[in-house]
């Protein structure tokens, strides 16, 4: 095939998920900087496109599959083609996502360090990465009760499901499980009804009921009151890599079934999250006041000023409340958005480190590894 020859590319991602958009902007990044002669039909992920699908006669198709009948359509298309999601099981079809196993403990660490005991999950048993996110949640948290209600929330959810009926089960849900509880949601979407439901229901978001989502979709995200904490996920990475991948495919190159997985981004913090089990004033300062400087070169000394407490003190409520050091929570947050720049930008490393409060690139190099076991640009190279 001459690299030269324009060829059209079928986009089926649909604009109306974040996610979606996200990926869209990687797909037209990496092609922008590979200067692919490529020309594009975005549209929706559904079946009535087929038609108009087969006259246009694509030539690569990157496709968000949350429809068996769609995939099996598109299968029949007999052209190379690349899923962005692994939301159904034993397609044949090549995809890339966020490992979402990763996610789930990821949340896991993240409600631990908040110092909650008491957990849930809100999420489809029908949807693949649903239940690894589950499963990646439960395996982190042995040892703690994990409550769960399946609840079939699809990335495209079907004009005709009863919001009413799910709303009523939720409410029943959310009033019998031990408070305070941490609550991980399959996406920001079902994140965003557990919000609701706790409103409706009288439960304070987050002193009795903490409610973390997953995708970040920014605009999900603020229609919920109180505002959405979500886990992030490399979407504009993933849809680099579909990229990659489709251009293999077209090129003849044998491609694995199997999914490839990239880890996810962190935490990004909100109202919906934003306090401590342990309802400790002085613990909710901190971890606020770290997570809005820890990029800025925070100082423990700088904590203790800002709550008026000595070092000792501030130490032993950390250790009590979070089984954690001032600084390992710093650290903890300047990790985690050192792994968002690696993913998400084109920054050098040495970038990344100021960026994400670091004095220097050598001390990004040291904790980098201590927290995720491999170096910053080790962790790039996989994503």
């Amino acid at each position: 095939m001459s690299q030269k020859a324009t060829r059209r590319i079928a986009l089926l991602l649909g604009q109306d998920l974040g996610y979606s958009r996200r990926v869209l902007s990687g797909v037209l990044s990496a092609a922008e900087a590979k200067r692919l002669p490529w020309v594009y039909h975005n549209a929706a992920p559904d079946v009535r496109i087929l038609s108009a699908l087969e006259r246009w006669r694509p030539h690569g198709i990157i496709v968000h599959l949350s429809d068996r009948s769609l995939a099996e359509a598109l299968q029949q298309l007999s052209v190379p083609m690349v899923s962005v999601t692994r939301t159904l099981d034993g397609l044949g079809i090549p995809s890339v996502d966020v490992d979402s196993v990763a996610v789930g403990v990821a949340a896991a660490d993240y409600f631990l360090g908040l110092g909650y005991r008491s957990f849930a999950y809100y999420g489809s048993e029908q949807v693949a990465f649903s239940r690894d996110r589950a499963k990646g949640f439960r395996e982190r948290l042995q040892g703690y009760p994990v409550a769960s209600m399946h609840a079939n929330f699809l990335p495209h959810t079907p004009f005709e499901q009863d919001w009413t009926r799910m709303d009523r089960q939720t409410e029943r849900w959310l009033k019998q499980l031990p408070k305070p509880v941490a609550v991980l949601a399959s996406n920001d979407i079902p994140a965003r009804v557990l919000s609701d439901t706790c409103r409706h229901a009288g439960l304070r978001v987050p002193d009795e009921v903490a409610i973390l989502g997953v995708d970040n979709d920014v605009s999900e995200c603020r229609m919920s009151s109180p505002a959405l904490s979500s886990l992030e996920i490399p979407a504009e990475a993933i849809g680099r890599e579909a990229v990659s991948m489709l251009l293999d495919q077209m090129k003849g190159v044998p491609i694995p079934l199997s999914s490839r997985s990239l880890p996810p981004l962190g935490v990004i913090v909100r109202s919906s999250t934003d306090t401590s089990s342990s309802a400790d004033p002085l613990l909710q300062r901190a971890l606020s006041y770290i997570e809005s400087h820890a990029d800025r070169g925070v100082t423990v000394l700088d904590i203790c000023q800002y709550v008026g407490q000595s070092r000792r003190s501030l130490e032993r409520a950390f250790r009590e409340g979070l089984h954690s050091s001032i600084y390992q929570r710093i650290q903890k947050v300047q990790v985690a958005r050192a792994k968002r720049l690696l993913l998400e930008s084109s920054l050098s490393i040495g970038q990344v480190a100021e960026r994400a409060g670091f004095t220097n690139l050598r001390q990004l190099n040291r904790v980098f590894r201590q927290f995720a076991g491999e170096s910053p640009s080790s962790y790039r190279s996989r994503g």
